[in-house]
Formats: structure tokens, sequence, C-alpha cells
């Protein structure tokens, strides 16, 4: 068996949304933060175009058993971060990241599940009978819904390193496109910004983007403190679509995906997703829609580049830094919940920032989620966009008080049940 460069990938249609987002519920279990973390070496970054290493809906996109067919309630299923795997009698993979890759960064979509779920990436393949303290994606039946994902690299079997899915509840199809990795020979290393929007069609003169438009943006800019950004870190908005749509990231100057999605929306909506995109050509990314008109809001949270500030240690089991349906009651209107994101032992020295996964459930009315680094903060970004009776997560690379290793979510609507997940550290030294 040997490891290949990643080939072209064949072109498939990418999701498109089914049904509007309605409530889910998220994993319940108690906090475990404060525990000593098992975590990988610290290591830089390296970004790249979207791939796609599983559609459990595709045979030619099952890398591992060729077979098509969604994930059953309960189920773990391993899969390698790679394409084109043959088997029987031999498998042969073409690995999308290399082998000595400790994490990797992965935009998950699940899509027609069949009940309210949940769906969790991890580095271990799972012990049956058990189930993951935290969650990665939320979803009810019918829903089409994604969210970034950066977790810790499985064992490397047949050359190349393997992940592992969870599905809770019912059947679901998933979709996996990795958009970068990180090594400990990577010299590219993050580094947290203000939060900033950059763009917000509904207030500039740029207008919706057009059905199979593509718009670019600048993103390597002076003022921002990019300039030598290789990569950054965005929260995307997408806002009253005409139609079920998506949106794809992707660098400028390279040839736009064949598959892959970064944000999916039904219309008339308002949904955001995390995006970790390689800056292309002239410092600049472009941002794909793929059908009717919608509003597009881009706010720019960190980058990786030369001058980062600290390379990255993945959390090889995610722990559960908050749970209020289990404690300290729901988030209020207009308040703000500090959450303890790293471990107060000192067993993580050095932590300046974290990759969490943030969930509202229980809410009463729409509003939004906002993740910055202390309280009463108020930057005029969003991370996560709430609406009445919904579930939703997303993603979010939270720069935490060093002195404290706590970060703030501050809740602009009524209120609502707060659960948050760590993935990993971001460290200097």
């Amino acid at each position: 068996m040997r490891a290949r460069t990643a080939m072209s990938l064949a072109a498939l249609a990418a999701l498109v949304l089914t049904a509007p987002a309605l409530a889910a519920v998220p994993a319940t279990a108690a906090p475990t933060a404060a525990a000593s973390p098992d975590v990988t070496a610290p290591a830089g970054y390296v970004g790249m175009s979207p791939i796609r290493v599983l559609d459990t809906r595709d045979d030619s996109k099952v890398p591992e058993t060729r077979t098509a067919r969604p994930l059953r309630a309960g189920e773990y299923f391993s899969t390698p971060i790679a394409t084109g795997c043959l088997n029987p009698p031999r498998q042969e993979c073409f690995g999308v990241v290399p082998t000595d890759a400790t994490a990797v960064v992965v935009n998950v979509t699940v899509t027609d599940p069949t009940a309210d779920g949940f769906v969790t990436l991890g580095s271990a393949p799972g012990i049956p009978g058990t189930r993951p303290a935290t969650s990665s994606i939320n979803f009810r039946p019918g829903q089409t819904v994604s969210n970034l994902v950066t977790v810790a690299t499985g064992p490397v079997s047949h050359d190349v390193p393997w992940l592992t899915l969870y599905n809770n509840a019912g059947t679901t199809d998933v979709v996996l496109d990795v958009v970068g990795y990180f090594r400990t020979a990577a010299t590219d290393t993050f580094r947290p910004l203000y939060p900033s929007r950059i763009a917000d069609s509904r207030r500039d003169t740029t207008g919706r983007i057009d059905s199979d438009s593509v718009r670019s943006y600048h993103v390597a800019r002076t003022e921002l403190g990019t300039t030598d950004a290789t990569a950054v870190v965005l929260n995307v908005t997408a806002v009253d679509g005409y139609r079920d749509g998506f949106l794809t990231a992707y660098p400028a100057g390279e040839p736009r995906p064949d598959v892959g999605s970064n944000v999916n929306f039904p219309a008339g909506s308002t949904v955001a997703n995390r995006v970790v995109v390689k800056v292309g050509q002239d410092g600049r990314i472009n941002l794909y829609n793929h059908v009717g008109p919608v509003h597009v809001v881009v706010d720019i949270v960190g980058y990786y580049g030369p001058s980062g500030k600290g390379r990255y240690s993945a959390l090889r089991t995610p722990v559960r830094s908050l749970d209020s349906r289990l404690g300290g009651g729901p988030v209020p209107g207009s308040g703000t919940r500090m959450i303890q994101a790293v471990p107060t032992d000192g067993s993580v020295p050095n932590a300046f920032a974290v990759e969490a996964n943030i969930t509202a459930t229980n809410v009463l009315a729409d509003g939004y989620l906002a993740v910055t680094r202390e309280p009463n903060l108020q930057t005029g970004t969003s991370t996560v966009n709430v609406v009445r009776g919904q579930t939703t997560s997303n993603s979010a690379t939270a720069e935490v008080l060093e002195s404290t290793g706590t970060y703030a979510v501050y809740n602009h609507g009524a209120d609502l049940d707060l659960v948050a997940d760590v993935n990993g550290y971001y460290v200097t030294g």
C-alpha cells in the first residue's frame, strides 16, 4: 500500500437544502474541560482548496467500502482522509493530508436525516454501545446543515490518517470536505483578530450575489493586520436568499472546486458558518453562490501566516466546557456567559485561544450570539444566528483571557440555553 497525492475529483453537484431548519437536541454531558487533556503536539497550519473525502450518498466518494449508505443510529463509522481507495482485494488510497498531520479542518454536512440527532467527529474508532460526550453538528429530520470542525486525526492505516463519525439517532447521510490540516513541520501559525465586518451586501452597494456567480474579497490587507496571511478565518452568513442554495469559499486565482459547500441555506433564512479559506491571488478569496440571489455578510476573526502568534494542539477527545441545561440556567437576553475553556490546572500553558463548538437550544426568540475575548466587548459581528424554536450550532475560534482561560458569549435576543465544546488549544512557545 502507498499513499499518493490527491487526485482531481469527479464533478458532483454540491449540497442543496431540502427543508427549513428546526429544533434539534445537542448531546448532554457534564462539562469536563477542567480535566488534564490529551492533546497533539503543537502544529502549524497548511491551507488547501476544498477536497471531498466522503459522501455517503455516492459509491465513488466512500473510499473504504465503495458502498453508499446512510449512517445508522448509534453507529461509529471510520473513514480514511483520502480519495480513490480500492477494496478488495488490495487497497490503495490517494492521501489528502500527510501521514504526520495532527489535525484536519473539515466542513461537515448532514443531509436527509430521519430523526432529531447529532453527529460527532473524532479520532478514536469508538466503542459500540457508547456515545461521545460532545457533538459536532445537530439536525432535524429532512434538514441539510453544515458546520466547520477542527479535529485530531485518527490512526494511520493503509498509509492514510483516518477519522471516525458517530451518528446518535435515525439515519443520515454525511459529507466531509477537507479545507486544511495541521502538522508539526508547518510554519504558518494562528493570530486572532478583533472581530470585524469586512463585507455586508445589505449595507454596501454590491447587493446580493447572483445565481452561479462569484464575488471576490480582499482579505490580506494592511489595515486588518493580515498582510502576510496565507489563510483567513471568517464567519460567513447567508441572508434572505431567494432559493435553497449554498456558498463555496476558495482561493482567488484557483479553479472553483468541482464539489464542496461551506454555507447551506434555505430560502428566506439567515444561516452562518465558520469558514477557513486559503488566501489566493492578490490577497483575495472567492465566494461562489450556487443558485438564487442571496445577501452575504463576512466577518474576519483571525488568520494563519508567518507572523501568527501560536500553534494548534488538538484534543484527541473533545470536551464539554459548558451546558447551561445542567447548571447555571439559561443565558438571559442581552446577557453574557463566561466559559471556562482552558483547564485551570496549568496542563495547557500559554493557551491564548481555543477551537470551540457553540450550540444554542431552547431558543425563545430570533437573535444572535457573539463570541468575544472578554465581556461587554461589542464588535458589531455575530457568531451564531439563532431562530426561535431552533437548535443552531457554529464553530468559533475563540480568543481567551490568558489570565483565566475564559471567553465570553453575548446573547443578543431572548433567553436560551448554551452548550459549548472545546476541540483544541492555540498555544505560544
